[in-house]
């Protein structure tokens, strides 16, 4: 019987070791071997649901997405508070771009926990991703009230406002994003076009030569900054810039540079 007692014990103490160093392999950012230590922890203690939780942060961190769903999905079913492990499948279906289920994880998610933000916030991004930009500015909208220091939140409602149409709102959240960071690439580009749609060429020319000047690849801005030239009627510097853009492969620029430029 003592034998029998101590075998017991020690299997105990090796799961509660192996679990304590999975948090810590976690910590370092070593997620394979969390995910052997968790593994570990859970063959003498199978019904953990921290360990089958962290197992399924671990997979998510290394986006082995589908493994880590079947953790999370098991702590849904056994915990009394299944919210973070629906939040956790829900940011693997983003990861597998299915953006349709990851809002049905966040939604109820936010059934029970109406104010959780990074169920709002996520949900909002993956309305912008199947283009229902009125639900994604409705949860950005709250998201910044949730959390008014997340730059990125203001970024996002950005892009919503400006599919929308509401150009003014869309053109203050990313002065807002600049400010913070001015070499933000995505936000100088959807401010320039925000600008090129109102038809404030001068501002728009700036911003696509700012991201430019960050990233010359961006062929997009080169060809909407011709466009912008030839709106004000420096043919000039508007043929520049489509026969640059042509020349790098961009073929919607292939149109106004052979009828505007020969």
């Amino acid at each position: 019987m003592s034998r029998w007692l101590f075998f017991v014990g020690f299997l105990a103490f090796s799961c509660v070791k192996y679990g304590q160093d999975g948090l810590e392999a976690f910590d370092d950012g070593n997620y394979k071997e969390a995910i052997k230590l968790f593994n570990n922890a859970l063959v003498s203690s199978p019904d953990n649901e921290a360990y089958h939780y962290n197992l399924a942060r671990s997979y998510e961190e290394l986006e082995m997405f589908e493994e880590a769903m079947l953790e999370y999905v098991w702590v849904a079913t056994y915990s009394p508070n299944p919210s973070k492990a629906l939040l956790g499948r829900g940011r693997c279906y983003w990861g597998l771009e299915d953006y349709e289920s990851a809002i049905m994880d966040f939604t109820n998610v936010l059934r029970v926990s109406p104010d959780n933000f990074e169920a709002t916030y996520l949900r909002g991004r993956a309305n912008i991703k199947i283009w229902d930009y009125f639900a994604a500015l409705e949860d950005l909208e709250t998201a910044a009230l949730l959390n008014p220091d997340h730059e990125l939140v203001y970024y996002y409602r950005g892009v919503a406002r400006g599919q929308i149409g509401f150009l003014y709102g869309a053109v203050s959240d990313f002065n807002r994003v600049l400010n913070s960071d001015p070499e933000m690439v995505h936000a100088l580009y959807n401010r320039g076009i925000c600008f090129q749609r109102m038809r404030r060429f001068d501002q728009a020319i700036t911003d696509f030569t700012g991201v430019l000047d960050l990233d010359n690849g961006k062929l997009e801005s080169m060809w909407r900054r011709g466009y912008c030239f030839l709106q004000q009627r420096n043919v000039s510097s508007a043929c520049k810039d489509f026969k640059l853009a042509v020349s790098k492969g961009y073929e919607p620029s292939l149109p106004l540079h052979q009828s505007v430029c020969n």
